[in-house]
């Protein structure tokens, strides 16, 4: 066996200036020394991974959802994977007969919506049976159809005490805790001789005839009671006795009768007709059950009225009278007449008049006005001289120029115009009628106009160089030839 020994390593010369050094470790015990270190920082590290890591699996997993419950709302984050488990998580028991949507076994998405609606005590009436019921319906719509109970328009449905349309039910604003229904049903009416089919939700007999308007007297007999229920195709018979309304003397009497006419009936009624007196329907109309008789009560008056006989007003043509004057040769005066009338009167309302005769007591005298004939030929001095004129009248007086008519120079006869045209009512002043009017000179009636409520005017024509304006009442001088029709009541 052979012994190795251990050499020492040849000292190396240091450099020189340099420092002495400490003695080195080797390498091998340095990583041993810091192994614990590095074990202690990995496992740190790992762990924080880990819980960073569980944190956000955590808010990830949260599912954030809104639970209503009879209208208010909860926003929760919930770990639940169904609708059950987040009621569970809430503590929100569900009771028979609450609502929960979407339903228990849904699965939860984010913002899901979770409606719970409680049930609540509702009573519902049909025709006569009362079921309470447990729902969380509130609407009577609702209600009904799951209770399975159908309606239409023709029955007869009662919510909280308010008789309600079926339309209505539908949207009905607040929740209900009470629901009558009654079907139509269908009843045979026996009314003495006549026969119908009543349709009726009423509950009794009294009922259905009420909503009928079947009038029924104390003396009346109906079978079935009025108290009994309704029931389908029931038959109910009405006997009656002949009750009647007799309307006289400005009362309403209800009587009943067991004649066969009317005259029968007042005469139980002892009911009078007196002279004209009549009964409508008449005496001897057949009675009928729920007749109306009125009595109508005649009298007869006569009596007088005058009246006033107008008088006539006469011209009478006078050639002593100059023309244009009037004298009143006799003054009108109205007569009167006297007519008797015989006045029918019905119940106190008169009804009719009738004249019996007319007698003239004082004669109208008529009022007779003398006019002058007399045409008396007189001169006027003009600025051409002196003129003569068998008439003179007040008229109204304007003026007119081509420039007033937009440039049209032409009148109604053809002629231009200028100075010395007039124009007039022509069935006051013919055309061709020369006049004399003061300050303006002789004019020739060759023009018209448009009508005016006085039919005394003239319109004075210019040209456009030498117009002035006239408006104002002027005398009118009618120059020589007298014609042959003179009108005498212009100045009427």
């Amino acid at each position: 066996m052979i012994a190795l020994e251990r050499s020492t390593p040849p000292t190396l010369p240091r450099p020189p200036g340099s420092l002495p050094t400490q003695p080195r470790r080797p390498a091998g015990l340095r990583v041993r020394a810091l192994l614990p270190l590095i074990i202690a920082i990995s496992l740190a590290a790992v762990i924080t991974v880990t819980l960073v890591i569980g944190v956000i699996v955590l808010l990830v997993t949260l599912i954030p959802v809104t639970v209503i419950v009879d209208g208010e709302a909860t926003q929760v984050k919930t770990r639940a994977v169904d609708v059950a488990g987040v009621l569970d998580e809430l503590d929100l028991l569900i009771n028979d007969g609450d609502l929960v949507t979407p339903p228990l076994t849904d699965r939860l998405e984010p913002d899901m919506v979770i409606a719970v609606t409680r049930a609540r005590s509702v009573f519902l009436m049909v025709d006569g049976s009362t079921t309470p019921l447990w729902t969380p319906l509130t609407n009577p719509a609702d209600l009904l159809r799951s209770a399975g109970v159908n309606v239409t328009t023709e029955d007869r449905v009662v919510v909280d005490g308010t008789l309600a349309q079926i339309a209505d039910l539908a949207r009905w604003p607040v929740p209900v805790t009470a629901i009558s229904v009654r079907h139509a049903v269908d009843l045979t009416l026996v009314d003495d001789t006549a026969t119908r089919t009543i349709r009726t939700t009423a509950a009794t007999v009294g009922e259905a005839l009420f909503e009928a308007d079947i009038t029924l007297y104390v003396s009346d007999r109906v079978y079935p009671d009025l108290n009994a229920s309704v029931s389908s195709g029931m038959q109910v018979t009405i006997h009656r006795a002949r009750p009647i309304n007799i309307v006289v003397d400005g009362e309403t009497v209800q009587t009943r009768s067991q004649g066969s006419t009317v005259g029968d009936a007042l005469a139980d009624a002892g009911v009078a007709l007196v002279g004209l007196d009549y009964a409508i329907p008449d005496e001897e109309t057949a009675l009928l059950p729920g007749m109306s008789i009125r009595i109508i009560r005649v009298t007869e008056d006569i009596t007088t009225t005058s009246a006033a006989i107008p008088y006539e007003t006469i011209y009478q043509a006078d050639s002593t009278l100059e023309i244009d004057q009037r004298r009143v040769l006799q003054t009108g005066t109205a007569g009167t007449q006297t007519t008797t009338i015989r006045v029918r009167y019905e119940n106190g309302i008169e009804v009719d008049r009738a004249e019996e005769s007319t007698i003239v007591t004082t004669p109208a005298q008529n009022h007779i006005i003398a006019y002058g004939t007399n045409v008396v030929i007189r001169t006027v001095e003009t600025p051409e001289g002196t003129r003569e004129y068998w008439r003179k009248l007040r008229m109204y007086a304007t003026s007119y120029h081509p420039a007033a008519l937009g440039g049209d120079n032409i009148t109604a006869t053809g002629r231009t115009l200028q100075r010395g045209i007039v124009g007039a009512d022509i069935d006051v002043l013919p055309y061709g009628t020369q006049i004399y009017v003061p300050n303006y000179g002789v004019g020739l009636i060759a023009d018209t106009g448009a009508e005016r409520h006085d039919p005394m005017w003239v319109d004075l024509g210019y040209s456009d160089s030498d117009w002035r304006s006239w408006s104002g009442y002027v005398d009118v001088y009618i120059l020589t030839p007298v014609p042959a029709d003179i009108d005498y009541f212009l100045t009427d």
